[in-house]
């Protein structure tokens, strides 16, 4: 008899994709799978511009990163995850586009005490650079040298030059930009050893419309909260377009949806997690706003092929998590404590590790908002983060780690997600973006751009947005 094996593995997707026995379908032009600051962006702008859209999101809300804590006592509110945004053309018109007034935010450069996070004592000696000075020369150079590296990772040319390969301290003691060490801890955290860091994502998250935004003053929502963005954009693309608390149980990007009578180029199953209720999606372009790695993937049930899998397998995140305390361990007249090692090449912090604590005076209390990041990605549990924030408090302090409340705290990872230096020389990003439109499926967020909200946004109007309008034109 001969063996049925073959035809079970051939019919293998079908029997688990298999269609409820109840749902409802709809139709769209495009299917945004993730609601972060990439995801609301382009279904935002692609409804403006004529499109019917869908997005999906397995929180309950929109805004990705976007984290506020509130005050139980006086309703007030702190960003703890996108502080701001960049003050130019594009971020003013998505606002002005959602209603939502923006004023300047609070100066970053703020008074600073530095301490040796692990020991809890101040560095003896240490003078933090000065930043305009240090930055402009730094600007000059790589916008000079390397203007390509500049928003995403598109426009790389071939061969790589060595020095963006090598570790980034090489990098700026040959060309004496020694002082962008600390602008660079100070202003871009968390991404990864600073020592291994390769010159070319230091670059790319250090660029010249970064600082220059910095420097120029940044920009949040006039409330405070800027979780407004996202409220309002849910009310832009209306409640019918926006599945909040949501999974997506199956996707079929064949064409053939699974076996439906009414095929349609992707069909996305997902699922109400309230209500246990299932939407089949029909739509014409799939837009994917969820972090490229398989780990992040694999709850929205996308079927990957071999080629999407192999690419995705090379990135890598690094954990990191913002929190609010509620401490004696700590002065409340310290605007900010910055975590400087006291023993290590150019004073960088050691991680894993906080980076920063800063003071918030919320009625006759005071609260720390703070950033904690780690090198290795695995074993960061809630419990793990919160003992080492609570140790290297307490150390500040001189008390014991009972006294530091965790009034908040929220997960990140993965953060800043990269490739080796090997794979960068080997041509990946030019094979990444050269997955834009194939399977009829679109890419977004950070991994194609930075971990920042506005270049994502500047590269979505740049390259996405118009590679998705004349697909769907076509």
């Amino acid at each position: 008899m001969p063996s049925l094996l073959p035809l079970f593995i051939f019919l293998l997707p079908y029997l688990v994709h298999a269609l409820p026995e109840h749902y409802t379908t709809t139709s769209r032009d495009v299917v945004v799978i993730g609601g972060g600051a990439s995801g609301t962006y382009a279904a935002v702008n692609l409804k403006a511009r004529g499109n019917t859209v869908a997005i999906v999101e397995q929180q309950g809300r929109l805004g990705g990163h976007v984290e506020t804590y509130r005050d139980p006592a006086t309703g007030e509110t702190i960003n703890v995850g996108v502080m701001a945004y960049y003050n130019n053309t594009v971020n003013n018109a998505y606002f002005s586009l959602l209603g939502v007034p923006m004023a300047l935010s609070a100066p970053f450069n703020i008074p600073s005490t530095y301490r040796d996070f692990n020991t809890g004592k101040p560095v003896p000696g240490y003078e933090p650079a000065a930043f305009p000075p240090a930055a402009e020369v730094y600007m000059a150079y790589i916008s000079k040298t390397y203007p390509y590296l500049s928003v995403s990772h598109e426009n790389l040319t071939y061969p790589i030059p060595d020095e963006l390969l090598e570790p980034f301290t090489v990098f700026v003691a040959r060309h004496n930009f020694t002082d962008m060490l600390c602008i660079f801890d100070q202003t871009v955290q968390n991404i990864g050893n600073p020592w291994q860091l390769p010159t070319y994502h230091a670059i790319h998250a250090l660029d010249s419309k970064f600082l220059t935004a910095y420097f120029n003053g940044l920009i949040n929502a006039l409330s405070g909260d800027n979780q407004d963005i996202y409220n309002a954009a849910a009310r832009f693309l209306r409640q019918e377009n926006v599945f909040l608390d949501a999974k997506v149980t199956a996707m079929d990007r064949s064409g053939r949806c699974f076996g439906a009578a009414a095929p349609s180029p992707v069909c996305v199953l997902v699922l109400s997690t309230p209500t246990g209720a299932s939407t089949l999606i029909k739509a014409r372009k799939l837009l994917v706003a969820t972090p490229p790695t398989l780990h992040s993937l694999a709850p929205a049930a996308l079927d990957l092929d071999a080629h999407e899998r192999s690419l995705f397998s090379h990135f890598h995140g690094f954990p990191y998590w913002a929190f609010v305390l509620d401490t004696p361990h700590l002065n409340a007249s310290v605007p900010r404590y910055i975590n400087t090692g006291a023993h290590t090449p150019y004073n960088l912090p050691s991680l894993p590790g906080v980076f920063s604590i800063e003071s918030h005076t919320m009625g006759n209390k005071t609260k720390y908002v703070g950033w904690f990041g780690a090198v290795e990605a695995s074993g960061w549990t809630r419990d793990r983060v919160q003992d080492t924030v609570a140790s290297q408090v307490a150390r500040i302090g001189g008390g014991n780690t009972r006294d530091v409340i965790f009034e908040l705290i929220k997960e990140h990872t993965p953060f800043r997600l990269h490739v080796s230096p090997k794979a960068v020389a080997n041509g990946f990003y030019r094979d990444l973006y050269a997955l834009q439109g194939r399977q009829n499926t679109f890419w977004t967020g950070a991994a194609w751009a930075e971990q920042d909200s506005s270049l994502i946004w500047m590269w979505s109007e740049e390259s996405l947005l118009p590679k998705m309008e004349a697909a769907l034109a076509s």
